[in-house]
């Protein structure tokens, strides 16, 4: 008998186990593939491995894919040790719940066929999303790739196997697109966005959703608005897709497509439909400690909807674990930062310009431009800006976004002072080094501070 058995071995599911296992918990993970879920075995990771050498001029692109490799291998290793060094139990195999009782029942199937049934009073669900794959004939073709699978095809990322794709067609216009889309660029493809409507990044404020307007028009990506495929054909190695674009037709050539337009809640295969657990617009429902309607059961991360970000679903694991255990913690979505690679950098924390005025909120706006910036022009990258949104009484932090050099790295700053309600002020006379990128944002605080 277990305490706690977490289903889905992810960001989330491994920081709960973790949490609640070095709190004393006794705990049992069950992961069906590798530990980490899809950040670190199919997303964030080696995407980030790839933009650190084909954008960032981290690295020689020789040898790429085995480093790429080495850094994932490296991390699955760090993360079993972890939950090792929190006395958690990770069992490999796919998980069933053959009781949602006050005891839990866990039936696992592991990869010799054998079965393991683990009980527990608690259960929280980590089971992640999977790409949405639209309707259109020829969805399945060997060529056509989902944007939570692509990453890991070396014939298509790796410099020394790639030659034979010249044009890659990626399907949507958000994080996962243009990210993809940028790295795919870096290695010499040709790209064709084609977007479902006319927006880009569709949550970023809208001053930075007009750079990178203009970034993706620089680069001349080739890109189709309002599109609707209807069938995708194989034409030698390639492929032709059919489909319209606004009111016009469309039919474009390419080698590769990437399906990246939306992720959904995996739901299926665990039993949920039997549980009475809420389920809201396809995702769990939970409350601001995670629990589900189901006592004794929690869930978090890319299962329960909302921002599918991994960072997200490490704090709902605190959130939920501390709240199993007596404490309490919940996350603040009006804080919550995120990431977008591309070049130039997005980062943003907090609401945007439009959030906030949708909401009723006086606000203030400053920007300070990279261009300004010693640090920023000493490195060649004076491109982008900061722009900060504050409540125009007491400027409050309401929002923080940054595209430029290192933004990711520079959101961590005004993480802090968005999450900890800083004004304006607070920041703008907090000495900052010089010279340094981090300047930018003291400068676009101090324009609100005088």
């Amino acid at each position: 008998m277990y305490d706690l058995i977490v289903l889905g071995g992810g960001p989330g599911g491994m920081k709960a186990a973790e949490v609640a296992g070095s709190r004393g918990l006794k705990v049992a993970l069950v992961e069906k593939e590798h530990l980490g879920g899809t950040c670190l075995n199919r997303g964030c990771i080696p995407t980030k491995a790839l933009y650190s050498h084909v954008i960032g001029g981290k690295g020689a692109r020789e040898g790429l894919w085995s480093r790429l490799e080495g850094v994932v291998e490296k991390l699955r290793t760090g993360a079993a040790q972890t939950l090792k060094l929190s006395k958690v139990n990770v069992i490999k195999g796919v998980g069933t719940v053959t009781s949602w009782g006050e005891t839990k029942k866990l039936s696992v199937v592991k990869p010799d066929g054998s079965t393991e049934v683990l009980e527990a009073p608690k259960l929280l669900i980590a089971t992640g999303a999977r790409s949405v794959v639209p309707d259109f004939a020829g969805n399945d073709l060997p060529q056509v790739l989902t944007g939570d699978w692509a990453i890991i095809d070396p014939q298509l990322w790796d410099p020394d196997r790639n030659g034979q794709v010249k044009t890659v067609a990626v399907l949507g216009a958000g994080v996962i697109a243009l990210e993809m889309a940028m790295i795919l660029q870096g290695l010499g493809k040709d790209v064709i966005l084609l977007k479902h409507s006319d927006q880009i990044l569709r949550r970023i404020d809208g001053d930075l959703k007009k750079k990178v307007v203009q970034t993706v028009k620089k680069r001349k990506t080739t890109v189709y608005d309002y599109v609707h495929l209807t069938s995708a054909r194989q034409e030698g190695d390639g492929l032709v897709l059919s489909g319209t674009a606004g009111e016009e037709p469309l039919e474009v050539a390419c080698d590769r497509l990437i399906l990246a337009s939306s992720m959904v809640p995996i739901l299926d295969g665990f039993s949920l439909e039997d549980s009475g657990v809420e389920i809201k617009k396809g995702c769990i429902a939970v409350d601001s400690h995670m629990r589900t309607s189901l006592p004794g059961v929690w869930a978090i991360g890319d299962c329960t909807g909302g921002a599918m970000l991994a960072h997200l679903a490490e704090y709902q694991a605190v959130s939920a674990a501390f709240d199993m255990l007596g404490d309490d913690y919940s996350v603040d979505l009006d804080a919550l930062p995120a990431c977008v690679f591309i070049d130039p950098e997005v980062a943003y924390v907090g609401l945007t310009e439009e959030q906030a005025k949708e909401r009723g909120e006086e606000i203030v706006t400053s920007k300070a431009y990279f261009a300004a910036n010693g640090m920023a022009l000493a490195m060649g990258e004076g491109d982008g800006f900061i722009k900060v949104v504050a409540r125009a009484s007491d400027k409050r932090l309401l929002g923080v976004h940054i595209i430029g050099p290192e933004a990711a790295s520079l959101l961590g700053e005004a993480s802090l002072a968005v999450s900890k309600g800083l004004t304006a002020h607070d920041v703008a006379f907090s000495v900052h080094s010089h010279p340094t990128l981090c300047e930018c944002f003291k400068d676009a605080c101090m324009r609100l501070a005088e």
